[in-house]
């Protein structure tokens, strides 16, 4: 979904750069462009080396096309709170960006107590880092917090509303992370037992506070002018439905130059930046504990795979359900959500964060029909990657279990 997004739309954005199609025909639908002519616009631009001239050139591409186009792509040009709200949920405001002020839904155990020293779990929503709101993983929230965390939800800059790249919602989880922390004992929690989760641009964010150096990211000037650097936001594991864990995975890249240009900015200048957020570049002997869960027709399968693999080699704990033929985001409608969650918990049980024995109703969402449409065209045309040699040799050299595709429930 990351990469789909930023492809389909930079790809209509850099044709008419290329063109030099006039202002006055911005407003024409472009001709479709393929990858390849994608990737040719890309490393022409990639090659000027004279720093002057090409930030000259970003900012005139950014002010003629670059504006205009974010505009009409724009999905959410107004905040949108989480629709849902359970009897315990509570919201809070962690951090002030420069656009607004970001929110942050607490979900309490209904016996909770502030006295309390309780494990929780902090998730983060997917979309690409463009779109969505904390309301995704309501559902898991409400029922990790009967079955007795207490589970917080943080909202992030993101495109639609911010203007905003990858690495500033990356600055946000940590402040979150941070902001939650050094209030365990007004939220009833053991600071030293909360794990991070999130699917896609979500997972994204759980694998980052997970592994990466953020006082490196820190001193890039990536940090909240309010955080409480004292507090490591290191969480003590990691959900990850979906990630997207490598901002430079060969086949399936974030396209972070597409997207520097779209606002504005020089690529050159934060590269760096991506390298010290791409998680799987900082997995090593000392990261958490992590559960992981994805289908073989995700198109981030690769670094994903991949993740499993470089846990195996360090020797950490690693739960991994590669599921055959599922999609991207399969896991938001039953019955996938009821298996993803009964792994979670069970995840958390065996790393001590809950008690065994579950005595509480999963969660339960029936996709709509016109979701399931689109569920099935995706099952149709997507490539499943493990049946390439180059990728299922990882499932046969590590073990990896595959496990048999699920349809979707529709009555």
């Amino acid at each position: 979904m990351i990469r789909d997004t930023y492809l389909r739309d930079t790809a209509r954005l850099l044709l008419l750069i290329l063109a030099q199609i006039p202002v006055c025909a911005a407003a024409q639908s472009p001709p479709r462009i393929t990858r390849q002519q994608l990737r040719q616009m890309v490393k022409s631009l990639a090659e000027e080396k004279n720093s002057q001239v090409r930030k000259a050139k970003i900012k005139e591409i950014h002010e003629t096309y670059g504006k205009p186009w974010l505009k009409a792509i724009t999905k959410h040009t107004r905040y949108q709170p989480p629709g849902q709200r359970g009897a315990t949920t509570k919201e809070f405001v962690f951090k002030q960006t420069p656009k607004r002020p970001l929110k942050i839904y607490i979900d309490f155990p209904p016996d909770w107590k502030q006295t309390d020293r309780r494990s929780a779990i902090v998730f983060w929503h997917g979309g690409g880092f463009t779109q969505g709101n904390a309301g995704q993983f309501f559902l898991q929230a409400q029922y990790f917090a009967k079955r007795g965390m207490v589970v917080a939800r943080p909202e992030y800059r993101i495109r639609d509303l911010d203007d905003s790249l990858p690495h500033e919602s990356a600055e946000d989880g940590i402040s979150a992370m941070r902001w939650f922390k050094v209030r365990a004992n007004r939220f009833g929690i053991d600071p030293n037992c909360v794990a991070a989760g999130g699917g896609s641009a979500g997972g994204c964010m759980a694998s980052i506070v997970g592994t990466i150096d953020y006082r490196k990211f820190a001193d890039l000037g990536y940090v909240g002018k309010k955080d409480n650097k004292s507090i490591s936001p290191r969480p003590c594991a990691m959900i990850l439905y979906n990630p997207f864990v490598d901002f430079f995975e060969p086949l399936n890249d974030r396209h972070v130059w597409e997207e520097c240009v779209m606002l504005g900015q020089d690529p050159f200048d934060l590269e760096n930046t991506y390298h010290g957020i791409s998680a799987i570049e900082h997995l090593n002997r000392e990261s958490p504990p992590s559960i992981i869960m994805f289908g073989t027709k995700d198109a981030f399968y690769p670094q994903q795979i991949r993740w499993i693999v470089k846990c195996r080699e360090l020797g950490l704990t690693c739960h991994d359900y590669v599921y055959k033929g599922e999609v991207h985001s399969w896991y938001n409608n039953s019955p996938h959500l009821e298996y993803t969650t009964k792994n979670v918990d069970k995840f958390l049980v065996e790393i001590g964060l809950l008690k065994n024995n579950p005595k509480v109703e999963s969660p339960h969402k029936q996709i709509s029909p016109s979701r399931l449409k689109i569920q099935e065209g995706k099952y149709a045309k997507k490539t499943d990657w493990d049946e390439q040699p180059r990728f299922h040799h990882y499932v046969q050299e590590h073990g990896i279990t595959l496990i048999p595709f699920k349809h979707y429930e529709t009555k």
